[in-house]
C-alpha cells in the first residue's frame, strides 16, 4: 500500500467521483518527489551507519534536508491545487498522509543528527 499525497473528489451530473493520488504518481512531473526519494534513502543508509559504526557522516542530516525541501514543496504544490479546487462547485482536493509522513520523517533524521560527529 502507498501512501497518498492528494486526494480529490467532485460531484458529476450528479455522481460523485474520488480519486486520490501518491507521491509515485506525481513523479512524472513533480522533482520535489524525487527530493523525498533520494533524501529518505540517505537518511536510511545514514541511520544504518549510525547504528552499526557509531558514525553517521553526512548521510542522516543531507537526507533529511532533502526530504523536509521535498516535502514542504510537496505540501505547497498540493495546498495551491486545493486553494484552486475552492473556486470550483462541488469540487475539492485534500492533502493526504504521505506528505505528512515524509515531512515528519525528514525532521525524525534531522533529530536523530543532532549532536553526532561525523566521520570515524
Amino acid at each position: 500500500m502507498v501512501l497518498t499525497w492528494a486526494s480529490s473528489s467532485a460531484v458529476v451530473g450528479g455522481i460523485s467521483v474520488s480519486r486520490s493520488a501518491s507521491g509515485l504518481d506525481f513523479a512524472a512531473g513533480a522533482i520535489y518527489v524525487y527530493l523525498v526519494l533520494i533524501g529518505g534513502i540517505l537518511a536510511l543508509v545514514g541511520g544504518i551507519g549510525m547504528v552499526t559504526t557509531k558514525s553517521v557522516g553526512l548521510f542522516l542530516p543531507i537526507g533529511g534536508i532533502l526530504a523536509l525541501v521535498g516535502g514542504i514543496w510537496g505540501l505547497v504544490d498540493v495546498g495551491k491545487a486545493a486553494v484552486v479546487a475552492i473556486g470550483v462547485p462541488n469540487m475539492s482536493v485534500s492533502i493526504g498522509d504521505g506528505i505528512y509522513v515524509s515531512i515528519i520523517g525528514a525532521i525524525l533524521a534531522l533529530i536523530g543528527s543532532l549532536g553526532l560527529k561525523g566521520g570515524g
